[in-house]
C-alpha cells in the first residue's frame, strides 16, 4: 500500500482533491481484486471514464464511479458476496479498512424510471476510511453500477490494468473492457443525448491523443448501429454540429477532474469535437433520404432541453399555436411500413383538439420556442434515450390483424382521426413469466394471472417496459 505523502504529493502535482487520488487508488486496487480471485472475472467487463483510465490512457480524467457490464443476470446476494470477498482480499494485501457492514447492493431504478426500457443496473455501494488514518469516522465512498444484460457490439478486450502509483509492480493484471472504438461510439451517443461535459472530455482527449491509431470507421459504424439513423446517417452530423455546448462551459471546471497538464480548455474541446465531425462522417454524405422522418437539430435541441429543465414549449404545428409539455421522441413504424420519429406531448392549449396527450411529427412543426414556465410532469419524460430505436417499435400492435373501419368512422376527416387519441398506458412485464400488463396508472403491482403454458404464475410485480398511446 501507498501512504498518505504519496497521495499528497500527487494531489499537490495533479492540482486536484485527495480524496479523488485515493479513489483512484482503490479503484485500481478493486479491479486488481476483482479480476484475479472474483468469480466475476471473466463474466464482468469494465465500461465509461473509468475504462478509459484504467484500460486505455494512463493520464486521462477521474471518473468518480466504476461502471460494468455483464452479458448475463446476478442476484444481489451474489454480487454483495463477491465485493465482500474482493473487500477482504484487498485489506490484506493493503491494510486499507473498508466498512464491510455498510456495502450496499440495490436496484439503482425503479420500475418507473428507468432511463431505458428493461433496463437493470444494480448500483454498490463500498465505504473505505481515508488515508488520514487519525479519524475513522472519515470514510470515502465508492460508487460501482453493474448493469445486466448488457449489449455490446464489438468484442471485448483484456488489457493490462493501469495503475500509476508506486506499488504498480504488485498490483498487475488484465483487466476486461469494452472496446475501445465502441466506449468512444458511446461516448457519440451520450453527447447526442444529454450535455455531460466528461463526455465531450472524453470523446476529444481519446481521438486527439490516438489519431490515425483509432479505427474511426469503426468509431462511426457502431456508432450508427447504437442509434436511429442508419438510414441517413449525415443527419446525425447536422444535429451534432449544433450541439449546445453553453453548458459545457459551465460545467467544464467542475465537472471534468483531470491533471493540470492534461486538462484542455472547453474552447479547444468544441472546436476539436466539430473539426473531427468532418472526418468521422467523411463516408457518409447527404443521400437525401428521409429527411422528413426526423426532428432536425432546430427543432430537436429546443424539445430536449424542455425535457431536461421540464418547462413547457411553444410550438406552432399545421399553422396553429400550442402550448405542450415534452415527453419522448420515438422512432416507430405506422402499418402501412413508413417508419418516423414522434414528438410525444401533453397539449394544455391551443389548436382545434381537447387538450391531451398529442403526438407530432417534424414535417408540420414551422416554429418551436422555449419558455420559462416549469411543469409538474404527468407521465414519464423519456427523451433520455431520443435517438435509440425503442422498446415499442410500432405505432400499432402488430399482433392483431388490421380491422375494417366502422361506419361511425368512415365519415371523421384525417385530423379529427389522427389529432388526438387516448391516455397512454404503461406496460410492465411479470418478473417470473414474462406476461405483458397494460396499467392506466405507474404501479408496478399486477394481477394474478397465468403464464404462457396456462399454469398460475406467482409474480405480483412488474417491471416497466414501455408507453403505449
Amino acid at each position: 500500500m501507498i501512504n498518505k505523502a504519496e497521495i499528497e504529493a500527487k494531489s499537490i502535482e495533479f492540482e486536484i482533491h485527495s480524496s479523488n487520488v485515493e479513489r483512484d487508488y482503490v479503484f485500481g486496487l478493486l479491479l486488481f481484486g476483482i479480476f484475479t480471485i472474483s468469480g466475476l472475472k471473466d463474466r464482468i467487463f469494465l465500461k465509461g471514464g473509468n475504462a478509459l483510465r484504467k484500460g486505455y490512457f494512463e493520464n486521462t480524467r477521474f471518473s468518480n464511479d466504476l461502471d460494468f457490464g455483464i452479458p448475463d443476470d446476478i442476484t444481489q446476494d451474489a454480487l454483495i458476496a463477491e465485493i465482500n470477498t474482493v473487500c477482504d482480499f484487498i485489506q490484506l494485501k493493503s491494510g486499507i479498512t473498508f466498512i464491510k457492514e455498510n456495502t450496499k447492493v440495490e436496484e439503482k431504478f425503479t420500475a418507473t424510471d428507468a432511463p431505458l426500457p428493461d433496463l437493470k443496473v444494480y448500483e454498490v455501494r463500498v465505504y473505505f476510511n481515508g488515508f488520514n488514518g487519525e479519524a475513522d469516522h472519515i470514510k470515502l465512498k465508492i460508487s460501482m453500477d453493474v448493469t445486466r444484460f448488457d449489449k455490446v457490439l464489438l468484442p471485448i478486450q483484456s488489457v493490462k490494468l493501469i495503475h500509476p502509483y508506486s506499488d504498480a509492480n504488485e498490483i498487475t493484471c488484465n483487466i476486461q473492457c469494452m472496446k475501445l472504438e465502441e466506449i468512444i461510439a458511446t461516448k457519440l451517443k451520450c453527447i447526442l443525448q444529454r450535455q455531460h461535459a466528461p463526455d465531450l472530455f472524453d470523446y476529444v482527449y481519446s481521438i486527439k491523443l490516438l489519431g490515425g491509431n483509432l479505427d474511426k470507421e469503426e468509431v462511426i459504424e457502431t456508432f450508427i448501429q447504437k442509434t436511429i439513423f442508419k438510414k441517413n446517417p449525415y443527419i446525425l452530423k447536422g444535429i451534432l454540429n449544433k450541439t449546445p455546448f453553453d453548458y459545457f462551459r459551465m460545467e467544464w471546471v467542475k465537472s471534468v477532474i483531470c491533471a493540470k497538464q492534461y486538462l484542455m480548455s472547453v474552447e479547444d474541446a468544441i472546436s476539436a469535437f466539430i473539426s473531427d465531425l468532418e472526418a468521422l462522417f467523411v463516408r457518409y454524405p447527404d443521400n437525401g433520404y428521409a429527411q422528413f422522418a426526423y426532428f432536425n437539430a432546430d427543432l430537436r435541441i429546443p424539445i430536449m432541453q424542455a425535457g431536461r429543465t421540464q418547462t413547457l414549449l411553444k410550438i406552432i404545428y399545421k399553422g396553429e399555436e400550442r402550448l405542450v409539455e415534452p415527453y419522448s421522441l420515438k422512432y416507430q413504424q405506422r402499418r402501412d411500413g413508413v417508419e418516423r420519429e414522434y414528438f410525444f406531448a401533453h397539449k394544455l392549449s391551443g389548436g382545434k383538439s381537447e387538450p391531451g396527450t398529442k403526438r407530432f411529427v417534424a414535417e408540420h412543426m414551422s416554429f418551436i420556442e422555449n419558455t420559462d414556465t416549469k411543469f409538474i410532469p404527468r407521465h414519464q419524460i423519456e427523451l433520455s434515450k431520443a435517438g435509440e430505436t425503442p422498446e415499442n417499435r410500432y405505432l400499432f400492435d402488430p399482433n392483431k390483424p388490421m380491422r375494417s373501419p366502422s361506419p361511425r368512422r368512415i365519415g371523421l376527416t384525417r385530423t379529427s382521426r389522427t389529432s388526438s387519441f387516448g391516455q397512454p398506458k404503461y406496460i410492465y412485464q411479470c418478473n417470473y413469466c414474462g406476461k405483458k400488463f397494460p396499467k392506466s396508472t405507474r404501479d408496478s403491482n399486477i394481477r394474478k394471472h397465468k403464464d404462457k403454458s396456462g399454469y398460475p404464475c406467482s409474480g405480483r410485480r412488474g417491471y416497466y417496459i414501455d408507453m403505449k398511446y
